[in-house]
């Protein structure tokens, strides 16, 4: 984690212009409109009508209808709907009149269109999934309901303009369809009915957040009402919005965002400039002449008289400014940068992960914070966190709020979002969940209470495992009646959701047996089978020399290979942490992050696991040395070239400039001309560096080699690191453990790290070409980045309950439903999960520091 309180670097701030995808602009829009109106939502799904840009009327929909659905929907009742006795209502009558001929001509223009673009047209999905709900009806094959619940989902969403008569048709066949089927019967097929059903999240609708809803609703002033002073706790789960929130804000208030991890102002920053909030930036200020303000906050600039573009901005000058990102160390300079130019009473702090080093006993950054809270003079506050402690924790904060300001109000915001599973793994890639953890039925309750409590970690619940619970104590007749499953859902089938589902499989356990549970938990976990197929197990290995460094970083003795032989692995049952060879399979859809305090640990364990070869490894090395030398020369030549570029910026400072601004450009000295040169000629004696395909997780090749049956995994991930980058990352003065690591699609975000390392790591993060970051538990906070899987190893046992929770934020932050996995390498760690922590160190600190 980047806690560097300093001044932004020039690519850092070049990062921020990067524009966001057009896709992320109008979700950013949908924040900014949503602030005036929380219910907003927004779907793009086309109708037959938004496809082809015509007006509703009676005339067009009956036209529209009688010409591409009709038919299609008289043949399927013809084919399969007797038996239902489906009969569709009349849609003719007088009052309906003939289409106009202009519309015609141009419906026959529009017709090659409308065929080609079937598949994106709401209607004609409607229609096939009515077609296979009839037929899969009629063939009394239980596939009905897939269609029938896919229907009833779909309903709910808000496509603009969806022809009636098909609307009528649809409706009258899930009703029907609906007197065939019982909740269990969507129950027992949830995890594809629900987590793998692609239409649901395809075609939903797009809104905010119920948590953004609370916090803007309370922020936003009423008409007639006095503004008071609010301390806002808000808590909501990683991936979920909430840094996102102040965009909204910032349509009334000036807000002060408050970050100790830099990347997530910067994410920030790049999103609220693109959709043109003004924006300025307060890290490792001394004073106010620090702040520095993006193009659209300046009031005062001076113009390129050659371009028109902005040449200088006046940084002094704060009057736009809508929303200040700084660090906890500028706070104060930001704070009061803002008061004057706004009243107090117009402006929100909010502080973005206010537990971020709380789960140390010290640290240096304590102080700065303990003193940002004394002298804070905003009256509205917001703590938004995915851990923060809840109100009844921190009663000390609250009531020093309050004390500080008067007649404040304190709110409490919380949120868990169920829309994706994300599946805690144990060390032998069990999915565990509150019925798996213990045969003590006390136990087992206050496991669940505290979940009950805490339904944050209900995302974290595997959806197959909850299904198997569900119909072990329903088909046993162990609940009572009024919770079985058809009573608890008798409202309709409609109403299942992820987000009940998880709900109902808390709320059964109140109403189980004592006295069966031993019963329960032992059958549960003697018939649990593994989330993964059997896989290739860890074989004996020796290690084989490599060839000498010629560099102080060497790597030698840390290749094994295979005493089975390299070619042929046994196929038995692995720890599931082979993820190099045996176990790669599994990381599927996406990267994967690995959290431990060893970096260099584990990444010499994956090159030790890698399998490869001998004699393709001593090649590697061969030039991987030959590279390091050259590297080293390409690095004390740029540190003179860089040197010499400084001497002359300062030389043409005393000179004002005049000669080298005439035209705009600096000119080179020979000596840094003679530089350039020989790093461009060095740079191209630089050995290119690759793996055959098999040593590459997920290749073709290395799944036909190590997937327990050979099989090809088509989801499987794997990484895409391209020539250039490879070439980059051999020029770099760097560990040789990093270097054969990218080979396998491997980066590691270490502390004191090559910069321009990190920067290509970073690069290859942000757009998921990595196959795995292995990183420490500090990074948790500040890695945005995209994963579908993670690694939490066993050395971090230590790490509080809180900060595992953020750690595992990073997972399933997509938004789209994929494979998800949570992985532990110590079981006890899980466990500490679902229970009360009996020291919270987090919340100690937080009144001791949130404290006057």
């Amino acid at each position: 984690m980047d806690l560097t309180q300093s001044k932004l670097t020039r690519k850092e701030w070049e990062s921020v212009e990067i524009p966001v995808s057009p896709e992320e602009k109008k979700i950013l829009n949908m924040i900014v409109d949503g602030y005036t109106d929380v219910n907003i939502h927004i779907n793009e799904n086309l109708s037959l009508s938004s496809f082809i840009k015509i007006d509703i009327t009676p005339e067009t929909e009956q036209y529209l209808y009688s010409k591409y659905f009709n038919q299609n929907i008289q043949e399927m009742i013809k084919k399969y709907g007797t038996k239902l006795k489906i009969i569709l209502p009349s849609i003719e009558g007088s009052e309906i009149k003939k289409i106009k001929s202009a519309d015609n001509i141009r419906f026959q223009n529009l017709e090659n269109n409308i065929k080609q673009n079937i598949g994106v047209i709401f209607e004609f999905l409607l229609i096939d999934m009515c077609e296979n709900l009839l037929k899969n009806l009629y063939n009394k094959n239980n596939r009905y309901a897939f269609y029938l619940y896919t229907l009833l989902q779909l309903k709910k969403q808000s496509i603009r303009n969806v022809n009636c008569h098909v609307s009528q048709f649809v409706d009258l066949l899930t009703t029907i369809a609906c007197k065939y089927t019982h909740a269990s019967n969507i129950i027992e097929n949830a995890y594809e009915f629900i987590e793998k059903n692609d239409n649901l999240l395809k075609y939903e609708n797009k809104s905010l957040f119920p948590h953004q809803k609370q916090l803007f609703s309370i922020c936003k002033p009423k008409d007639g009402v006095e503004r008071t002073p609010k301390l806002i706790l808000y808590t909501a789960p990683t991936g979920t919005g909430k840094t996102l929130s102040p965009i909204g804000l910032s349509n009334q208030y000036r807000v002060l965002f408050v970050c100790v991890a830099r990347h997530i102002g910067l994410a920030l920053a790049k999103s609220a400039i693109s959709v043109e909030k003004k924006v300025a930036f307060a890290f490792g200020c001394e004073t106010a002449s620090d702040i520095r303000l993006h193009y659209f906050a300046a009031a005062n600039y001076t113009k390129n008289k050659k371009s028109g573009a902005i040449a200088k901005v006046d940084n002094s000058i704060g009057t736009k400014v809508e929303i200040m990102i700084c660090d906890i160390r500028s706070y104060e300079t930001a704070m009061y940068y803002m008061l004057a130019f706004n009243d107090a009473e117009n402006i929100i702090t909010y502080w973005d992960e206010p537990t971020i080093t709380m789960d140390y006993e010290t640290h240096p950054l304590h102080a700065t914070i303990h003193r940002n809270w004394c002298n804070n003079k905003i009256p509205n506050v917001v703590l938004s966190c995915a851990t923060l402690p809840k109100e009844n924790e921190i009663l000390s904060v609250t009531a020093d709020f309050r004390e500080k300001f008067d007649n404040a109000e304190v709110h409490t915001i919380t949120s868990y979002d169920c829309k994706k599973s994300i599946p805690i793994l144990n060390k032998d890639s069990y999915c565990v969940l509150p019925h798996t953890i213990s045969g003590d039925y006390g136990e087992t309750m206050n496991c669940v209470k505290y979940c009950d409590e805490n339904k944050t970690i209900l995302r974290y619940f595997d959806l197959s495992e909850i299904v198997r619970f569900i119909e072990y104590v329903n088909d046993e007749e162990l609940i009572e009646d009024e919770y079985s499953i058809d009573q608890y859902f008798s409202a309709g089938i409609a109403d299942i959701t992820m987000n009940s589902l998880k709900v109902y499989y808390l709320t059964i356990f109140k109403y189980i047996n004592k006295d069966e549970w031993t019963n329960i938990f032992t059958h549960m976990k003697t018939t649990q089978e593994k989330k993964f197929i059997n896989a290739p197990a860890i074989s004996k290995t020796k290690s084989v020399d490599s060839p000498p460094q010629l560099n102080s970083n060497v790597l030698t003795r840390t290749l094994s290979v295979s005493s089975i032989g390299e070619m042929k692995p046994v196929k038995t049952t692995s720890s599931g942490i082979l993820i190099t060879t045996s176990d790669a399979y599994t990381l599927s859809d996406g990267p994967t992050i690995f959290l431990t305090d060893d970096v260099q640990k584990v990444g010499q364990f994956y090159i030790q696991q890698s399998n490869i070869s001998p004699v393709v490894f001593q090649t590697i090395m061969a030039k991987i040395a030959k590279n390091s030398e050259v590297a080293q020369q390409i690095t004390k030549l740029e540190n003179l070239l860089e040197a010499e570029q400084n001497k002359m910026s300062n030389e043409e400072a005393t000179d004002d400039g005049k000669e080298s601004s005439k035209d705009g450009n600096k000119r080179l000295s020979k000596d840094a001309e003679k530089f350039t040169d020989e790093i461009s000629n060095l740079r191209k004696e630089i050995w290119m560096v690759s793996l055959d395909p098999k040593y590459v997780p997920n290749t073709k090749p290395h799944q036909e080699l190590w997937t327990p049956t050979g099989e090809i995994y088509t989801n499987a991930f794997l990484p895409n690191i391209d020539e250039q980058t490879t070439k980059s990352i051999m020029t770099l003065d760097i560990d040789n453990n990093l270097k054969v690591l990218l080979l396998l699609g491997i980066g590691m975000f270490l502390e004191n790290p090559n910069i321009q390392y990190m920067e290509i790591m970073k690069q290859l993060a942000d757009t998921q070409r990595l196959f795995i970051i292995i990183a420490s538990s500090d990074y948790i906070y500040g890695t945005n980045y995209q994963f579908c899987h993670g690694f939490i190893g066993k050395d971090l046992k230590n790490m509080t309950q809180q900060k595992t929770m953020q750690a595992m934020g990073r997972i399933g932050r997509n938004n789209i439903q994929q494979s998800y996995t949570v992985r532990f390498r110590d079981d006890e760690m899980i466990h500490n999960l679902f229970r009360q922590p009996l020291h919270n160190i987090e919340t100690v600190n937080m009144c001791a520091l949130f404290c006057s």
